[in-house]
């Protein structure tokens, strides 16, 4: 494993927050690269996978849902995309298209674990796992194990692990992650998991770093897409990202960004040259996200137990034992 400083702090990249996947991408050919973008049919997954074949790549798309994700992506007009079926809450389910992509491809560049659910009521996943850490975390987890062969065998290649500024709302609840002790409660366990995403960017890099595998977590905004599916309007209202009226808050509409915006961070993370020879950092607006103390805005930067080395480790290994 590879000990490196990982610095949270911002690197000046001079892009704007809400730059649009054409900023990022100019100049760059991804022609011969191979990408898998999961959840890459709805909302700033589609977004993603339309950035990247438009660039050039080649992108696999794991889908729960063939017909959403034809009609969807029948949109991208220009590249290659290979849909193929997936759900995260079925390990049999991401092995399988792990091998098939494995079938057909002896190196990915990119690996975008973009997928993920919010929110929901509760629910469970096979093992007993609370849904949204299975789903966002532990799903992802399998995914990205069973395609290192083919990351390794890449020149340079890069994940992207999604999380959310939600993270700062509590870390993974080591004594309780399936909420057996207490009760259920929605946000916090949507925090729990993308903390959990953040964390295993973090352990990727510490274990593959050295092999030339970098892997980032990226915020990517508050974005109206159909992550919101679980929430009533007033709730979106309470929370303050819709007026009475039902439409954008004065704040919401000053901080939100489109689903193309949406996407941004997550081309930044995965393409920048600022970021050879770095890893393991959490990523918003584009630019590495500063570590956030108490006096911190909440809508930024990266709490302190979402890039805890220690913590990481710990995920890691409770991880493996999930899914073995």
């Amino acid at each position: 494993m590879t000990k490196l400083a990982r610095v949270q702090a911002k690197l000046g990249s001079g892009l704007d927050p809400k730059s649009e996947p054409a900023d990022i991408l100019a100049g760059k050919d991804l022609s011969g690269k191979v990408a898998v973008v999961t959840g890459g049919y709805s909302g700033i997954g589609l977004e993603t996978t339309r950035a990247l074949a438009g660039a050039g790549a080649k992108v696999y798309v794991p889908v729960r849902d063939p017909k959403k994700a034809e009609l969807n992506l029948s949109t991208i007009s220009v590249g290659e995309v290979l849909p193929l079926v997936m759900d995260l809450g079925d390990f049999a389910s991401v092995r399988r298209a792990a091998a098939e992509i494995l079938a057909d491809e002896t190196q990915i560049d990119l690996l975008i674990n973009n997928a993920g659910i919010m929110s929901c009521p509760e629910a469970h996943i096979e093992g007993g796992w609370e849904s949204q850490f299975g789903v966002n975390h532990l799903g992802h987890f399998v995914f990205t194990k069973a395609l290192l062969p083919a990351l390794l065998a890449a020149e340079a290649p890069r994940v992207v692990c999604l999380s959310s500024i939600g993270h700062r709302r509590g870390g993974i609840r080591w004594d309780d992650i399936n909420f057996e002790r207490e009760p259920y409660e929605k946000w916090t366990a949507y925090a729990q998991a993308k903390t959990a995403n953040a964390l295993f960017a973090l352990a990727l890099d510490i274990r593959y770093a050295d092999q030339g595998l970098r892997a980032f977590s990226v915020h990517p905004g508050g974005i109206m897409t159909p992550l919101q599916r679980h929430l009533a309007t007033e709730e979106m209202v309470a929370l303050g990202w819709l007026g009475e009226d039902g439409e954008l808050s004065e704040l919401a509409a000053s901080l939100f960004k489109s689903t193309t915006q949406g996407c941004t961070t997550t081309l930044w993370a995965a393409t920048s040259a600022m970021l050879v020879g770095k890893g393991g950092l959490y990523c918003e607006d584009c630019d590495v996200a500063p570590l956030a103390d108490e006096n911190t805005p909440r809508y930024f930067g990266v709490a302190p137990w979402a890039v805890d080395s220690e913590q990481a480790e710990r995920l890691w290994a409770l991880s493996e034992s999930a899914v073995a």
